[in-house]
């Protein structure tokens, strides 16, 4: 499956039939990181980020990007694959993005330490939400990428924002504090940050003329029930 948003000079595809891990540059959490790889997810490094992967100790399966921020390529395992892309119309993030096809991809190092990357990863769900599945992590929450109807089952009381990547028209929702019914969440205008759950199921059921990406954010300590629900 070629991403129609890739030109015909970007050929690599990777297939995955499980969920891989993608390591940017931001802030993670190097314990979470390792947790995940200890399941036995292939690791994917953005360009730099294979840097930090490599200080870990951790096995890379692939290093993809543009390749002007790795310090030494020659430090890596053979074993490695090394894709570089040199197109500049897009960042190492979407590189991997659309060089890859996995059911799920787990992000770490996409949130933090830069406003411009943070805002970077976000533009990035709104351009490849629709078609894949994508989880950013950091040290507190989960931000998954959600086209359509969106339904989960959690603790009551949780907390549960959602940020709009465009105009975010809602019919209803269900389990939710404070309904969505008939709202449109949009940037500088309304969003739903600090909802919490008042059911064990959550429903959000968009209108119909509405199916771009938006953004559910929960503590990342739910991630097995988005497990559960996107692979």
């Amino acid at each position: 499956m070629q991403d129609p948003n890739k030109s015909s000079a970007q050929k690599a595809l990777l297939l995955f039939s499980t969920p891989v891990i993608v390591l940017g540059g931001g802030d993670f959490d190097p314990a979470q990181l390792r947790e995940f790889v200890e399941r036995g997810y292939a690791l994917i490094a953005a360009d730099g980020a294979a840097d930090a992967a490599l200080a870990l100790g951790l096995q890379l399966h692939s290093v993809i990007g543009d390749f002007d921020s790795i310090a030494d390529r020659s430090a890596f395992d053979p074993n490695v694959q090394m894709i570089e892309i040199i197109e500049q119309e897009t960042t190492d993030f979407e590189k991997c993005l659309y060089s890859i096809d996995a059911p799920m991809f787990i992000c770490f190092g996409m949130l933090g330490k830069r406003v411009d990357h943070t805002l970077a990863a976000f533009h990035t769900i709104a351009r490849y939400g629709a078609q894949k599945h994508i989880v950013l992590m950091d040290q507190v929450d989960m931000c998954i990428g959600v086209a359509g109807d969106f339904e989960i089952d959690l603790p009551v009381r949780t907390r549960f924002s959602v940020y709009p990547l465009h105009p975010a028209k809602f019919k209803s929702s269900v389990g939710l504090k404070f309904p969505l019914d008939g709202l449109t969440l949009d940037v500088g205008k309304r969003i739903g940050t600090s909802n919490v759950t008042c059911a064990p199921k959550v429903q959000l059921n968009c209108a119909k003329d509405f199916d771009d990406p938006y953004l559910v954010i929960l503590p990342r300590t739910h991630f097995g029930a988005i497990l559960n629900k996107l692979y």
